[in-house]
């Protein structure tokens, strides 16, 4: 019963980012980005594989696996893709992201943000919809750019969406009230600040209050006025 209700809030702590109306969809480049990421920590994973195929080669197992099994495809070569899809299929159905999204602070999701993602529309997604996005010159992931809602080839095919998680907006908010206060604390401060008047100063005919510029200039006339008359 614990783990139950633990799911459910884990899963009601996803999709709160998520509430209807409430959707920033991840466009081209932040997704391009994220993707550069997954890429890099791919393949550093898959690089220690394939150190590990080069040990076998070099003691006498090369013929098993670079032998070609499927098409032209070789057991390493499916072995190394493999594991590839499954970094993507892993991380996306187990947390709505990977390692390059959550850097970027993006999630996938459902057509309806409520429901959690299925395994077999994740796997979907991550294979042939990733195989026709590539198909060509990427037109797939290019496409993403150009549509509402900021979907590729794969979103299209499996009704999924990348979006901003809610903790993006909340710091937009927090930083935008933190103006807001910041400015009216700035204005109180400036409506506080009293011009105090300066000590009387003798300007040749009689003793003068040394006023701001302003209110000086407001009273020349009446200055020069009295200044004709002691004449």
């Amino acid at each position: 019963m614990q783990n139950s209700y633990d799911n459910q809030e884990n899963l009601a702590g996803q999709n709160s980012c998520c509430a209807s109306g409430n959707l920033e969809y991840a466009g081209f480049w932040v997704r391009m980005a994220a993707y550069m990421i997954d890429s890099v920590v791919v393949f550093a994973g898959l690089l220690i594989v394939r150190l590990i195929f080069a040990g076998i080669s070099l003691a006498g197992g090369g013929a098993i696996t670079g032998a070609d099994i499927l098409f032209h495809y070789s057991l390493k070569d499916i072995i190394l893709y493999a594991l590839k899809v499954l970094y993507f299929i892993a991380f996306t159905y187990l947390t709505g992201t990977t390692l390059g999204k959550k850097a970027m602070n993006l999630r996938v999701v459902a057509k309806n943000p409520e429901e959690k993602l299925t395994l077999v529309n994740v796997v979907y997604r991550e294979t042939v919809g990733r195989f026709l996005c590539s198909l060509p010159v990427n037109i797939g992931y290019i496409v993403a750019g150009i549509d509402s809602e900021k979907r590729g080839f794969h979103d299209m095919l499996c009704d999924t969406r990348v979006v901003y998680q809610k903790k993006i907006k909340v710091w937009k908010v927090q930083m935008e009230e933190s103006g807001i206060r910041e400015l009216k604390k700035t204005e109180n401060t400036q409506s506080s600040v009293v011009e105090k008047p300066g000590k009387p100063v003798y300007n040749g005919y009689h003793l003068v209050d040394n006023r701001p510029e302003k209110e000086t200039d407001s009273n020349a006339a009446v200055n020069e006025n009295a200044s004709e008359k002691d004449t």
